[in-house]
């Protein structure tokens, strides 16, 4: 009887709107949740006769579920400060693959596994773009993104180095202004160059650049014999030269067995290690410190004896070209010789083994515009540059508005690793909910369009946050009203076709 189906297919329509509402409730705090509203339409009508006018005499068989459509709309934002949190501002889903089947997303709560990959929380891997010569690479197909873990970033050596410094027009003839910049080695090593500025008059200033290398001490044992070695630089014929800042000290027992302790003699500049460990061998017996000597052979200088410690260190200025020269600048104070920024400056047999050390002083900026000025003002440098850096120990990553991984390491550096990809859904209505909070696309929903957030109509990305599920519990609860009272209208009119069903029969009996 339709008295009985028709309140039934009302029942099962309100019973899955219902079900609907509190699927949404139970989402509330899923991370970038959309919620879901349910529409009905009538069924079919039967035409049981016509009016005198010829109008159709139609009885309705009830209703039904019609489509259920997901809200698209934004989610909030919650700050969260985990580096692996994205959130989606905008229009577009991340791409998630698991296996050979390739799903989409909102839910931004991605974690990072063993390995390094970045994975959601069901365990897909997030897609995107990898990196190629250290730029990302929008054309390659989509690889997962994996976030190096416990990597080393390489050391740079200094290529170019910079200062922005005005010379005092008014200094005395002999005046030397210093300045300093830490560059660094093949190996990362730090090192500090040291730029002499010494007025000449008439507008005219030298330079000399100087890269003062500390040398670690070799200390051996053999027989109680201790032995100290300091390998110099060495080019040829050409010798690294001992350092004044040299500030080596020596003690050891006296004939008489007592101690005496010695400082590294004065250093005369630009002499010689033979002559340097000639005048230190001349100190030590100065001082009563006996079975105790010094001695140069080729570029390395050993101390050596029984009896005898040593502190402090042996510097050495490491053979170099090109590190001297002239700034002539004219009547308004502007640098025009030399003309062009000073290259080849080299430094090499570094204590460390490092490769030499080669760069150019950048004298111009911007527009050619000079770095360095002569006006009657006090001689100061205000700021330095140079493009060298220490190796590196990976502290985290960021991800930028587009996207873009960068791996971050100890030493300040930053270095792409991906760009995660977005998907436009032309259809998004269209798309099939799966587990997860993930989708995938259909024949309705059409195929997606990858790309990069802020382009092509994607949204963009921000990191350290999540969009919040956009269930909005007030709608969600007068939604839960209309369906109960829809649901309870049905099942009265149940119990009312009952009654009267049994009244016929009692009316039979």
């Amino acid at each position: 009887m339709s008295s009985f189906s028709i309140p039934l297919t009302g029942l099962k329509a309100s019973s899955e709107a219902l079900g609907t509402i509190a699927n949404n409730l139970a989402n509330m705090n899923t991370t970038a949740f959309k919620s879901q509203n349910v529409t009905f339409s009538d069924l079919f009508y039967q035409q049981i006769g016509n009016t005198g006018s010829g109008n159709p005499l139609q009885v309705g068989a009830g209703t039904q579920v019609a489509s259920t459509e997901t809200d698209f709309a934004q989610g909030g934002i919650a700050e969260t400060g985990n580096a692996s949190d994205v959130y989606l501002n905008g229009n577009g889903f991340f791409v998630v693959r698991n296996g050979d089947t390739t799903e989409y997303t909102r839910a931004g709560n991605f974690t990072v596994g063993a390995d390094g990959s970045l994975m959601t929380q069901g365990g897909q891997q997030v897609m995107g773009y990898p990196v190629a010569n250290g730029a990302v690479n929008t054309n390659a197909p989509l690889v997962p993104i994996v976030i190096p873990a416990n990597a080393v970033e390489q050391p740079q050596a200094t290529s170019t180095l910079s200062l922005s410094a005005n010379l005092n027009a008014t200094s005395p003839v002999g005046t030397t202004v210093p300045a300093s910049v830490t560059i660094y080695d093949s190996l990362g090593v730090a090192h500090v160059a040291t730029i002499d500025f010494t007025s000449q008059g008439g507008g005219n200033w030298t330079y000399n650049i100087s890269l003062p290398d500390t040398l670690a001490a070799a200390a051996t044992t053999s027989g109680g014999t201790l032995t100290d070695m300091y390998t110099f630089s060495q080019s040829g014929s050409t010798m690294g030269t001992v350092n004044p800042s040299t500030n080596l000290s020596i003690s050891g027992t006296t004939a008489s067995g007592g101690t005496a302790t010695i400082s590294a003699p004065a250093v005369a500049p630009g002499e010689s290690i033979s002559a340097y460990a000639t005048a230190l061998t001349s100190a030590l017996s100065s001082a009563g410190i006996s079975g105790v000597t010094a001695t140069a052979s080729g570029n390395t200088l050993t101390i050596a004896g029984t009896g005898f410690s040593t502190s402090g260190s042996v510097v050495q200025d490491p053979v170099s070209t090109n590190t001297s020269g002239t700034l002539s600048f004219d009547g308004n104070g502007n640098l025009i010789s030399p003309g062009a920024n000073a290259s080849g400056i080299t430094f090499s047999g570094l204590a460390d083994g490092a490769a030499g050390l080669n760069f150019t002083w950048d004298l111009y900026g911007a527009n050619s515009r000079p770095m360095i000025t002569q006006v009657a003002s006090a001689s100061a440098v205000s700021a330095t540059n140079q493009n060298g850096y220490a190796s590196g120990q990976s502290s985290g990553f960021t991800i930028d508005s587009s996207g873009v991984i960068s791996a971050q390491f100890t030493n300040g550096m930053t270095t792409p690793v991906g760009q995660l990809a977005l998907a436009n859904i032309t259809n998004p209505q269209g798309l099939t909910i799966t587990a997860g909070n993930n989708y995938q696309t259909t024949l309705a929903s059409g195929p997606a369009s990858i790309g990069v957030a802020g382009a092509a109509g994607l949204g963009t990305i921000q990191d350290a946050a999540l969009e919040e599920s956009n269930v909005d519990i007030s709608t969600q609860f007068s939604n839960l009203i209309v369906q109960q009272q829809a649901f309870d209208a049905s099942s009265k009119a149940i119990t009312t076709f009952d009654t009267i069903s049994q009244d016929t029969l009692n009316m039979i009996h």
